[in-house]
C-alpha cells in the first residue's frame, strides 16, 4: 500500500500535474487553451516545453490522452485521470474538515 500512496503523492505533489488535471476536469481542451488556462491559474510562467513534457508524463501514467481527429486535436482525462481528480478532491475535503489550528500534542510518557 505504501507504494500506491507514494505514487499518488508523487503525481499530486507537482503543481503542474494538478493544474493540468484540474483544467481538464471540465472537459477536453486544445493545447493552446490548456496552456492559457494553466498560465492564467498559475503565478509561475509555464513554458510550452515544460507543459509538453508534463502532458507526455501524464499520458504515460494513463491519466491524460491526446485525442486527434481530422478537424482538431485535444487533451482529455482518461477514466483513471477522472478518478484521480475525484480522489484528490475528496482528500482536499477531508483535509479541510479535519484540519486543526494547533498540531496534536504528543502523548506524554508516565
Amino acid at each position: 500500500m505504501t507504494n500506491d500512496l507514494e505514487t499518488i503523492y508523487n503525481l499530486a505533489k507537482r503543481k503542474l500535474n494538478r493544474a493540468i488535471l484540474t483544467a481538464l476536469q471540465d472537459g477536453p481542451l486544445r493545447y493552446s487553451r490548456l496552456h492559457h488556462a494553466i498560465s492564467k491559474a498559475s503565478t509561475d510562467v509555464v513554458h510550452a516545453r515544460t507543459l509538453t513534457r508534463t502532458l507526455g508524463h501524464l499520458q504515460d501514467q494513463g491519466l491524460v490522452e491526446h485525442h486527434q481527429t481530422d478537424q482538431a486535436a485535444d487533451y482529455r482525462l482518461t477514466s483513471a485521470g477522472t478518478e484521480l481528480v475525484d480522489l484528490l478532491s475528496d482528500l482536499g475535503r477531508w483535509t479541510r474538515a479535519h484540519r486543526t489550528s494547533t498540531p496534536p500534542r504528543a502523548a506524554s510518557k508516565p
